[in-house]
């Protein structure tokens, strides 16, 4: 983590030092710790002990580290931690405090410096401005001196579970910095937005291709179907596939896909985060960071899915012709020969085409799909599971439920924006209203619905299990 390594030597000999502290008084404050966990004498902790005790030290349930502190403590296993387990964590624990102390503490005067935390914060990788790092030191240093000392720094960190890096560290200092406010809390202004955006941008992305991926073939048959002019039918255009470019020919385009796909999803997922953040701090800081209401969600989900569709929209130009291209030689031109045939025979702008629909389209779809997913997620948790994590199949549930209701909604502006995509003689999107209504009728606007649900279904539900893992995988929950 950018940290210079401390002599591996050390030993609990320098932990009371520093900590100023006989071993008789270390005994006894380990003891008093353990019979706070302990408040009914039974000998031994379990997972309802530590629990109870760090909700009673004000620390959130919500961030499980009371399983991984009973994982740490745990040495055989056996879902107890008795008082000589409790002992050797505190011992590693406070040999690996110590170690990052000295690391921190480059003057090697027995104490943090604030500018000393910042400069290990920098060589981290983290940068945070004057306001954050005052409110950092102020959560730990205890007597307000202006300095961070090794027992504060100790008492601080004594029961965070992880390895104490400094970039773990300062994770936790942002958890623990959020502003209580009873049963909820909520994240002040300028915290979370150091080490976590490239987080959800890589959680966004890893799930956005995944599912765009494993939906491919349904994604080809959609727009093969919404470009048909005539009758739509939807075992002769299997076939036509098949016969084009047998089973690779259900995933053509799918390389370009999860090109655009991936950075739109990661643009989106970011975006929406960020915004839902903007708007609890615009409602003042006795907003409720996870009830930011329906018309927030909506509004935040639909600016997301505008700004990431407007960035990667080339590419899906791009995509739709490459998956509507009428191959008559066999032979299907590669991304760059595609892309400089638009330019010089169509100009930059072709680029474009379609994307006011896009956009009329998205907004409301990323507006539903985002903010019904949320509201389902949080019903499931209220109703069903009783305050309880969803697991995969209430996500996947949710997911489907919310991809399903904002596809079908926004339709027709789909197939006006993938027949301006992929057909250069409609004049602009009044034309293909008005052509089709003409001559296919309402019909015309659905054509290709059925893959589509197919498609969105698996895609939404896929994404929102792959974002959700990500986020744990990554630390963002």
């Amino acid at each position: 983590m950018g940290m210079k390594k401390v002599a591996s030597g050390v030993t609990m000999d320098h932990v009371l030092l520093a900590s100023q502290e006989t071993k008789e008084a270390r005994e006894a404050r380990i003891r008093s710790l353990f019979d706070f966990f302990d408040r009914e004498n039974l000998g031994f902790l379990d997972y309802s002990h530590i629990e109870a005790g760090l909700s009673a030290l004000q620390i959130p349930a919500e961030y499980k580290y009371a399983k991984d502190l009973l994982n740490a403590c745990d040495a055989n296993k056996d879902g107890r931690v008795d008082f000589q387990e409790f002992r050797k964590y505190m011992d590693d624990k406070e040999l690996e405090l110590y170690r990052i102390f000295q690391a921190i503490d480059v003057a090697h005067n027995g104490c943090i410096l604030p500018e000393e935390l910042w400069e290990a914060l920098v060589r981290a990788g983290i940068k945070i401005d004057d306001e954050e790092l005052a409110r950092f030191v102020e959560r730990v240093d205890k007597d307000n001196n202006g300095v961070i000392t090794f027992q504060e720094w100790r008492d601080f960190l004594l029961l965070y579970p992880h390895e104490a890096t400094i970039e773990n560290i300062y994770h936790y200092l942002e958890r623990m910095c959020m502003v209580d406010i009873g049963e909820q809390t909520v994240i002040p202004a300028g915290i979370g937005k150091h080490i976590h955006a490239s987080r959800y941008l890589i959680a966004g992305g890893v799930a956005g291709a995944a599912s765009r991926t494993a939906t491919a073939p349904l994604d080809r048959l959609k727009v093969v179907l919404q470009v048909q002019t005539t009758r739509a039918q939807i075992m002769p255009a299997i076939k036509d596939i098949w016969k084009e470019g047998g089973l690779l020919g259900f995933f053509r385009g799918n390389g370009l896909n999860v090109l655009k796909v991936a950075p739109e999803s990661a643009i989106r997922f970011y975006s929406y985060e960020m915004l839902k953040t903007f708007i609890v701090r615009a409602k003042g800081e006795e907003a409720k960071a996870a009830d930011i209401g329906a018309m927030g969600r909506l509004l935040a989900g639909g600016i997301a899915g505008a700004v990431a569709q407007t960035a990667i929209y080339p590419m899906d130009l791009v995509k739709t012709r490459l998956q509507t291209y009428a191959c008559k030689s066999g032979r299907i031109p590669s991304l760059g020969t595609l892309s400089k045939d638009i330019w010089v025979q169509e100009g930059p702008r072709a680029f474009y085409r379609g994307l006011i629909p896009s956009l009329l389209g998205i907004i409301p779809y990323a507006g539903i799909d985002l903010a019904a997913y949320e509201t389902l997620k949080d019903m499931s948790k209220q109703y069903i599971l009783h305050d309880g994590e969803p697991g995969p199949l209430v996500q996947l549930g949710c997911g489907t439920v919310s991809g399903a209701l904002g596809a079908t909604c926004v339709y027709p502006l789909q197939v006006v924006r993938t027949r301006m995509q992929a057909q250069r003689s409609y004049k602009g999107m009044a034309d293909v209203f008005r052509k089709t209504l003409e001559h296919e009728g309402l019909r015309g606007f659905y054509k290709g619905i059925f893959p589509n649900l197919l498609k969105v279904v698996p895609s939404a539900s896929i994404t929102y299990m792959v974002y959700e893992s990500m986020k744990k995988n990554l630390d963002l929950e």
